[in-house]
């Protein structure tokens, strides 16, 4: 009779939505319900994976979809699990209920999230930034939160693009691109001329071309395999006129939408090859 007492133990529905907070699932498990709080947590994490690999979350739609998706879940989940916790008044203990047990649950989520998101752009397919400088405006502002494809790799002029800055890899730089190998570029007038022609599809304002070096640019052949980038704050942008062209290899994706800003009438705005 004392065992059976020492093995009954009420719920605490605090405790539910506390894990609940932490994984959807884990508050389940707690209250009594293995099979339901594994199936919140295989959705969670399945929903993630599914999102990224049908290229959903490098569109901004696609990463409003799946945070809403996120926030369903998590409702559902909190108040699912502590109405589960206020029912199990007397309940008893399943062999998964010990300290032990959820120190492991919460050991794997751990490990899970944090693999799923620092390898996120090899594993899903995307990337989240937050544009910190000037030198891409108009299109990119202080401020701005982009979403960046990191599959399609198949790189053309006018690509907005986030890269490994060659001169230090562990910095970021997001530019324009104005030239791939073997082309010839130069600046005249403030036009960028790519193989003897003038390439309007990377042609910027006046406003935001009136330095001299802005203006004006020796011919350079970029070597097979690298790229040559601009911002489109010609005047304000630290890039290829400075260090070069680099290799493609230190690309990491493409710029494809803007999925939060300070501004709400940028919101959803997708970058395109043109700036005008």
């Amino acid at each position: 009779m004392i065992e059976g007492k020492q093995n009954v133990k009420k719920r605490s529905p605090i405790w539910a939505l506390v894990l609940s907070v932490l994984s959807p699932g884990f508050g389940h498990v707690y209250a009594g319900n293995l099979k339901k709080g594994l199936w919140l947590f295989l959705l969670q994490t399945g929903g993630l994976f599914v999102f990224g690999k049908l290229g959903w979350l490098s569109a901004a739609y696609g990463i409003w979809f799946f945070m809403l998706f996120l926030l369903c879940l998590y409702s559902y989940a909190i108040l699912s699990a502590v109405r589960l916790a206020l029912a199990n008044q007397f309940y008893e203990l399943k062999s998964y209920n010990r300290w032990y047990c959820y120190l492991a649950i919460l050991a794997l989520i751990l490990a899970l999230g944090q693999t799923l998101i620092s390898s996120r752009g090899a594993l899903l397919g995307f990337e989240l930034y937050q544009v910190p400088s000037r030198s891409m405006m108009p299109t990119l502002q202080p401020g701005d939160y982009i979403a960046v494809d990191t599959k399609d790799l198949s790189l053309n002029i006018g690509d907005v693009v986030v890269f490994r800055y060659p001169n230090n890899r562990q910095t970021l730089f997001t530019k324009r691109i104005v030239a791939l190998g073997n082309d010839r570029v130069a600046i005249e007038n403030g036009q960028v001329i790519l193989n003897g022609k003038a390439e309007r599809i990377v042609s910027v304002d006046e406003r935001f071309r009136r330095s001299e070096v802005s203006m004006s640019m020796s011919e350079t052949v970029v070597p097979e395999g690298q790229i040559f980038v601009l911002g489109d704050w010609r005047d304000n942008s630290n890039d290829s006129r400075y260090w070069g062209a680099f290799s493609e290899s230190n690309v990491i994706g493409k710029v494809t939408y803007i999925w939060l800003s300070k501004e709400f009438s940028r919101l959803g705005n997708k970058i395109t090859p043109s700036f005008l």
